[in-house]
């Protein structure tokens, strides 16, 4: 499993540094980004994870599923409370405060966690990933602007544009196809896997660009980023594999919510800093050195929990 880690991760690294290529080598322009995060967010993404739950019922794999959701609620829960110690250990106030706690509240559970656990556990992990991740999806534009609204800002939370996501509702078409056992016709089936295979480089290739927008000049100082980063890429993991691991029994649900925790903060964090106006550039350095460190840690991960 460690030597599958280590080549499923050096497949989204050569895609990463494609994109880092191509944005320094104006190939990709910055223009250009809006563009395909659309695509891999409302085309792609949509279509790997209704492909993913293609797939006879079970009763095992349907309460599997939502054991995993209700887990990943409680995992959430749990960083939260441990992030709002952290930080103020930290002693960090206002914006600064607000972009850590979503830093470690928030991992990369769809633009790095979807394919990862695809390239690393194949077809069958996808259905737990899924459901796993539209947990993330929801709590992201509720949880996630709440915090940035506590830091002072004025924006409303959109209800509509939450059970309008494209990827909620994809996961839920999914979904409801695996519970009723309704099998996609075979060329249309074909087609949307083709599509939805495409989201895993481009997926990596966004990030990849999003990386070299970064002046590496100044990037890797602040003690308080290694606190957050070790914090999100080792000791959540590590805490949620422990605990999982003897109290369910199911080893694929353990093992997806384990590398799910593992990832790197989402890119979206720095979205949304950016979009409030809360510490931008911080919660930029945040999403790329973690992203930069979960290239060595999710193998030291995987090696540890086997």
């Amino acid at each position: 499993m460690t030597e599958t880690a280590f080549e499923s991760i050096t497949i989204l690294v050569m895609c990463m540094a494609a994109g880092f290529i191509a944005r320094k080598g104006k190939v990709l322009k910055a223009q250009d980004m809006p563009g395909l995060t659309s695509l891999t967010l409302n085309i792609t993404l949509p279509a790997l994870l209704i492909m993913s739950m293609q797939r006879e019922f079970e009763m095992e794999a349907f309460r599997g599923s939502l054991l995993v959701m209700a887990l990943m609620v409680v995992i959430h829960i749990f960083v939260l409370a441990m992030g709002l110690g952290i930080v103020k250990l930290m002693k960090v106030e206002g914006a600064q405060k607000a972009v850590f706690l979503l830093a470690l509240l928030f991992a990369n559970t769809g633009f790095m966690g979807i394919p990862l656990t695809y390239a690393m556990y194949g077809q069958e992990a996808m259905l737990y990933t899924a459901v796993a991740n539209s947990i993330m999806n929801t709590l992201v534009p509720t949880v996630g602007i709440a915090i940035l609204l506590g830091a002072g800002g004025h924006s409303k939370i959109n209800v509509k544009s939450i059970l309008l996501n494209k990827i909620i509702l994809s996961t839920l078409i999914g979904f409801m196809l695996f519970v009723f056992s309704i099998q996609i016709p075979e060329l249309l089936g074909n087609g949307l896997r083709m599509i939805g295979g495409a989201t895993t480089p481009l997926s990596m290739i966004i990030i990849g660009s999003m990386l070299a927008e970064n002046e590496l000049k100044g990037m890797f100082s602040g003690w308080r980023i290694y606190v957050v980063a070790t914090f999100r890429l080792l000791v959540f993991p590590l805490i949620a594999f422990f605990v999982l691991s003897r109290i369910i029994k199911d080893q694929m649900a353990v093992t997806v919510l384990t590398t799910l925790t593992a990832m790197p903060v989402a890119a979206i964090i720095a979205i949304l800093a950016a979009e409030h106006n809360k510490e931008p550039q911080l919660a930029s350095k945040i999403v790329f050195i973690t992203t930069i460190l979960s290239i060595f840690t999710i193998p030291l991960l995987v090696t540890v929990v086997g």
